[in-house]
């Protein structure tokens, strides 16, 4: 097949509950510092989890990534969408339900994302995942393309699917004729990049057209001694499920599965991708933090990542734009 005559720029975005801030806060950087628009230079939003609102947000373009980075993602409005009651705080994942109810994360997103459908946008491609763990089937939302969006849903009911991490939130069923029960896509992949340039490539894009800006929601630093890393080892032997999902079950299946992406991409893409991502201590890895002495960390942690990578950004952007020009180029001369 021919490649479409564009390259194409592709911006995603794991999941990662609470560590959304930091993209959010880098994508804020670059159009507030460097001066970059988001929607402007983007093609294409994919998002899984916590990033699959931020995908959205992008995509539909009617608010400013100010509001997205300060307001939405602050220590207030977080700690509203992981409302604990007294039981969640005593009893933490250790209770028989899932730890939050999901109701003020669904107002939040109607809140934010109004009553706009996936369809509704026109000018740019979205991609969000889920998964429907009744089938055992990854679920792909795309505006305009596919079975699982043909029924035009809201973002708010797409992102409150993708968002309903296991543990923390109940499945959300979609408003299909024949609906389906969806949890966070993440229990597939928290890293969407893989799946959008799938995407990218049965639109008629050839591989080589695909530019892509990755970005993660953090690893844990490597801050331990052997000694401790031993015996979390042998205490792990007798861990049943109570004690895998206390210790952060959750948490190694978006960290591996992220892994397995970010290494696919770049072997497939090379210098057309780029993945901002990094360590951060143990104790900012929790995904429903939302103290505000945790968000100024997160918020902290951020800031260096933006300073660190900023110059690579720039050279990935205007790359890209050197490519689309040459194509353009081409393209007039054969006229």
């Amino acid at each position: 097949m021919a490649g479409r005559a564009r390259p194409i720029l592709i911006l995603s975005i794991d999941g990662g509950g609470a560590r959304g801030l930091i993209p959010v806060q880098v994508l804020y950087l670059i159009e507030h510092e460097a001066g970059i628009g988001i929607r402007e230079t983007f093609d294409f939003f994919a998002g899984v989890s916590t990033g699959a609102l931020i995908a959205s947000y992008c995509a539909v373009g009617e608010g400013s990534l100010e509001v997205l980075a300060k307001t939405s993602y602050s220590s207030d409005n977080m700690s509203r969408i992981f409302d604990k009651s007294v039981w969640d705080k005593m009893l933490g994942r250790m209770q028989n339900q899932p730890k939050y109810d999901g109701v003020n994360k669904r107002q939040y997103l109607e809140e934010v994302l109004a009553t706009v459908r996936i369809n509704d946008i026109a000018d740019k491609h979205l991609l969000v995942i889920a998964y429907d763990f009744i089938n055992r089937e990854l679920v792909t939302f795309k505006n305009r393309r596919g079975h699982d969006a043909s029924y035009n849903p809201t973002l708010a009911e797409i992102c409150d699917a993708a968002t309903a991490a296991p543990t923390l939130y109940p499945p959300v069923p979609t408003t299909d004729l024949y609906s389906r029960w969806l949890v966070d896509g993440a229990l597939a992949i928290n890293d969407p990049s893989l799946c959008a340039i799938s995407e990218a490539l049965a639109m008629g894009y050839d591989i080589e057209q695909i530019w892509m800006l990755s970005m993660g929601t953090g690893r844990p630093v490597h801050d331990m001694s052997q000694e401790q890393q031993d015996q979390i080892g042998m205490a792990s032997r007798d861990w049943g499920i109570v004690g895998w999902v206390t210790n952060g079950l959750l948490d190694h299946m978006l960290s591996a599965s992220s892994a397995v992406s970010a290494h696919q991409c770049q072997q497939l893409l090379g210098d057309r991708y780029l993945r901002i991502d990094g360590t951060l201590p143990r104790a900012l890895m929790k995904l429903d933090e939302t103290t505000p002495a945790y968000v100024r960390n997160l918020r902290a942690h951020a800031d260096i990542w933006y300073t660190a990578n900023l110059k690579q950004i720039r050279l990935l952007l205007d790359s890209f734009q050197a490519s689309r020009g040459h194509v353009a180029s081409i393209s007039a001369s054969t006229r």
